[in-house]
């Protein structure tokens, strides 16, 4: 099925979803966190805040969140807060200023976190940046050292201090990108360094999936969504709640079969739910090469 915005995207469920949807309701009983302490990067603005919110509602024991502005922070707590269903649940809201460019910034942060509500059961590595447009020959060399900086070494220091912080059967989810897998194309030009970023990281989450197999890891295009990171998109066709709601459900039983999978917060979870087996034991959304399942 054609997804709309981008005419070469294409959807793997019939339905496509650019805003959240009662079967992903963070209130919906089967979704609960209860229990759950989540801790998510670059947690002050955009994604990373709505995640925040998202599990906040569904009850979760703790939220936490991570980013470099304290004002982007203290300000995203306070929206946690007032956000709807907060009020009946007891969740413990916290914030921990790092920089994931820097092992011993996060590891201090995350340690901080651990030592005031327990082990991880849900990390969210979201922080990210986007670098300017550009093609590859005469591209900035500084520009792309710093999309590797954050999206790249920034995911691979905060595996570094999640893993040893984590609880037993934790979740770890990816805030990937769709374009660290489809086809260059003349809708998105210059986007090089971006997608280069986001296929690298993707690739070593792949690697921490296989090396910890008692961590359930998944990787999520968001869809495509005004934010601060997105300066570009002014008015983006996703809203900024749906991959909150559906990291929620990522995070619930009903989405185990998703382990070690790529999957767009825009895809129908009840259609997915339907595939659950031929899903789970095949290389279905696995990034390979087409015609070749290795």
């Amino acid at each position: 099925m054609a997804a709309p915005f981008l005419p070469d995207l294409v959807s793997f469920t019939k339905a496509w979803h650019s805003e959240p949807y009662p079967f992903i309701s963070p209130t919906r009983q089967e979704l609960s966190a209860a229990g759950k302490n989540v801790v998510i990067t670059g947690g002050g603005t955009g994604i990373g805040r709505a995640i925040a919110i998202a599990f906040a509602e569904a009850g979760a024991q703790s939220v936490s969140i991570v980013g470099r502005r304290i004002d982007r922070l203290e300000a995203a707590v306070q929206a946690i807060k007032e956000a709807d269903n907060y009020s009946t649940t007891t969740t413990q809201v916290l914030f921990e200023t790092a920089d994931t460019r820097n092992l011993a910034s996060i590891k201090s942060a995350l340690e901080n976190i651990v030592s005031k509500v327990g082990p991880i059961d849900i990390f969210a590595a979201n922080a990210g940046v986007l670098s300017p447009d550009g093609p590859v020959f005469r591209y900035s060399e500084a520009d792309l050292r710093q999309s590797f900086e954050t999206n790249v070494v920034g995911a691979f220091n905060s595996v570094q201090a999640f893993l040893p912080l984590a609880a037993p059967g934790a979740k770890l989810f990816n805030t990937s990108s769709g374009i660290a897998h489809w086809a260059p194309q003349a809708a998105v030009p210059g986007v090089f360094s971006y997608a280069a970023t986001k296929a690298a990281a993707l690739k070593m989450f792949d690697y921490f999936a296989l090396e910890n197999p008692g961590i359930h890891v998944v990787n999520i295009q968001p869809g495509i969504i005004a934010t601060e990171v997105n300066p570009r998109i002014t008015a983006g066709p996703d809203t900024v709640q749906l991959p909150a709601h559906f990291l929620v459900w990522l995070a619930s039983d009903e989405a185990k079969f998703l382990k070690g999978k790529f999957v767009w917060a825009n895809w129908d979870a009840q259609e997915l739910m339907a595939q659950a087996d031929e899903i789970q034991q095949s290389m279905l959304l696995r990034v390979t090469l087409n015609g070749v399942d290795m």
